[in-house]
């Protein structure tokens, strides 16, 4: 059985404008011990759909379909259950440490909290849980670091004492909302590493909510990508990768910048992403898809198979599988001259 299965989630706001579809009709699973990348542009629905797991969205969210986490349903569960749930079971870090932390306490006595929250533990057994933490998270002097403050912390070990604080009570499921995303590269690879080492040493499984391809590459063993609040394309990352069955996820690789191209221009896809409030009828990147044709707009198409344990939202995906994709939006931007959104990637 999955650890996590998320079946037909939609997520809607409310707002003056109407109702604003966040995330649509999404399905996914993570299994004990797997590594699941999510990625997708800015408003795609990455950080809503993982926010709805541990209920983590605010009260005027609608929520509807069915999340299980272990067997356990969590849409409609009552606070008590989420509570024994919420870092215990299931941990989040969060992609700004020092707004996730409060700077008038400890950077040790916030972990002990944690610890106690969930734990029938004293406060000198917490505080040893706590600096343990921070030593499997490779802070340097666990014990003297502990009693300092935030603010007393570099950016990367910030971040790797909200991995610490996330692992203290060893869950089993941890949800990693864009953790690198204010990091340089060389501290992002750091924090990656040992954010990897916690996971393997507890265990636990990991989704990793990116924009930053690379990342998602070296990190995850199935990647789920996301546009217009919801799955377009999900797969091995490798398969998906390698061999993309979706006119989005070839745009986000073109976009990309490669080694073996300097001087080259890089081709962004044309065009910005759809509204959520007012969502164009049919598929949602038919008006900036280069292959689109007249079905497209008609009805937006269903997640198909389009290899083993490989899914497109497609009509035209078998043209994909019979050409090269490497120019399909040099073609597009060239005979346009479009600008578009491009998406960063870390070697």
């Amino acid at each position: 059985m999955s650890l996590l299965e998320v079946e037909g989630l939609s997520v809607t706001f409310p707002t003056e404008d109407g109702q604003v579809h966040a995330v649509r009709d999404v399905s996914f699973h993570v299994e004990p011990g797997e590594v699941l990348g999510v990625v997708g542009e800015s408003g795609s629905g990455k950080s809503v759909s993982l926010m709805a797991v541990p209920r983590l969205l605010p009260n005027s969210a609608s929520v509807t379909g069915s999340i299980r986490f272990d067997g356990t349903e969590l849409v409609g569960a009552g606070a008590e259950t989420l509570r024994g749930l919420r870092g215990s079971e299931i941990a989040m870090i969060f992609q700004d440490p020092m707004s996730s932390m409060n700077p008038v306490h400890t950077v040790g006595r916030q972990i002990a909290e944690a610890r106690r929250a969930h734990a029938s533990v004293s406060k000198d057994e917490a505080w040893r849980d706590a600096v343990a933490a921070l030593a499997l998270v490779d802070i340097p002097q666990p014990e003297t670091r502990a009693k300092q403050y935030p603010h007393e912390f570099s950016g990367g070990m910030r971040q790797r004492a909200m991995i610490a604080m996330a692992m203290v009570n060893r869950p089993r499921l941890i949800i990693a909302d864009e953790p690198t995303t204010a990091l340089d590269v060389t501290v992002q690879a750091q924090v990656l590493e040992v954010l990897d080492q916690a996971r393997v040493e507890s265990g636990a499984s990991l989704v990793l909510v990116s924009h930053d391809l690379g990342v998602v590459a070296g990190t995850a063993d199935r990647v789920q990508v996301m546009y217009g609040g919801t799955i377009v394309e999900t797969g091995p990352t490798e398969e998906v990768f390698d061999r993309p069955r979706m006119p989005y996820t070839v745009g986000l690789l073109s976009s990309l910048p490669a080694v073996d191209q300097i001087g080259e221009r890089l081709h962004p896809i044309p065009g910005a992403p759809p509204s959520l409030v007012s969502l164009p009828s049919g598929c949602t990147f038919a008006p900036r898809c280069p292959l689109v044709e007249e079905a497209c707009r008609e009805a937006e198409p269903a997640l198909v198979a389009v290899g083993t344990d490989h899914h497109s939202r497609c009509r035209r995906w078998e043209v994909l599988a019979e050409g090269s994709t490497t120019d399909l939006f040099a073609r597009s931007s060239g005979a346009s001259g479009a600008t578009g959104s491009t998406m960063g990637v870390s070697a």
